[in-house]
């Protein structure tokens, strides 16, 4: 037999439960990844090393601590550059953080790349930074593929 003593101590128990699942949180909301600028910082007769900035958007209600950006770089369909960055950095709930990616592309890729632009009509140069960025506390790499277009005519020497 039930009595009102139990009865209140098990609809308590429910109301907790209830009130639990509420706060839990439901599947986290991938964050994006854009392009910010791509820097050239030297260059060498084998080699170029360019500065890839990223912004990471976090449209989650709490922090995504970065571990890890594994990223392809492609410039007009030509792979310039891979690598991993194990920059940690910590992008705040509700909001956004800057990432950078230092790679080093060998110049005969790049040459290439300028060559198949000489030749054509057109200054603009396709980019393309594809990967994952690895989170703690998440199961899996979150994968990101940022593409877009540069108009080299709009480049000015400062």
């Amino acid at each position: 037999m039930i009595t009102k003593t139990m009865a209140k101590i098990v609809l308590a128990l429910l109301l907790a439960t209830l009130a639990a699942c509420t706060t839990l949180q439901t599947k986290p909301v991938k964050p994006t990844v854009q392009l910010v600028s791509i820097i050239p910082l030297n260059i060498s007769l084998t080699e170029q090393k360019l500065r890839f900035e990223l912004k990471i958007t976090n449209p989650n209600n709490f922090a995504l601590p970065v571990e890890a950006v594994n990223f392809i770089a492609r410039f007009n369909d030509a792979d310039i550059a891979s690598g991993k960055s194990t920059q940690i950095k910590t992008i705040p709930a509700n909001g956004e953080g800057t990432l950078t990616l230092d790679v080093t592309a060998g110049i005969d890729r790049l040459i290439t790349t300028l060559k198949t632009l000489l030749e054509g009509q057109t200054l603009n140069l396709d980019y393309e930074l594809a990967g994952t960025v690895a989170v703690k506390n998440w199961p899996n790499p979150i994968p990101f593929d940022v593409t877009g277009a540069m108009d080299l005519t709009d480049v000015n020497d400062s």
